[in-house]
């Protein structure tokens, strides 16, 4: 099936009462009515209720301390020194920041997991700009 006849398809079953369309080789299966017939509810045991919600890890944001080019490598054959989801010790080099032929290691002030990157492999950064968020362990 090529795009424009999926594209027809589309238009045709805008204005029906169609749910659900499966098209395989070998067969068409068509669930036609109001979506929400088909969903059962489970209502929430009181002992559900009374869960407390996880607690969420504090989070801190590393940032820049200097102008200069972002890099999470230190050298373009190597491996980025840290990825997201990845466990950081305190100290531990997060990525390099080159500042006039200079290249400045950002380390970790805290033991922590990497949550996000925010800024991309050769990307310019300024003082304070965001750089990583690890949540406390």
């Amino acid at each position: 099936m090529n795009l424009k006849t999926v594209k027809e398809l589309i238009d045709i079953l805008k204005n029906t009462d169609v749910v659900e369309l499966e098209w395989t080789p070998e067969r068409i299966h068509i669930i036609r009515g109001n979506p929400s017939q088909d969903k059962e509810f489970i209502r929430a045991s009181d002992s559900d209720k009374k869960k407390p919600a996880p607690k969420e890890r504090p989070t801190v944001t590393i940032t820049s301390p200097l102008v200069g080019t972002f890099y999470r490598t230190a050298s373009p054959e190597t491996q980025p020194f840290v990825k997201v989801g990845d466990k950081v010790l305190k100290d531990q080099v997060l990525c390099v920041i080159e500042a006039m032929k200079l290249m400045n290691e950002i380390e970790s002030h805290i033991d922590g997991i990497v949550t996000a990157i925010l800024k991309q492999d050769g990307e310019r950064v300024g003082y304070g700009d965001q750089l990583f968020i690890i949540e406390e362990l």
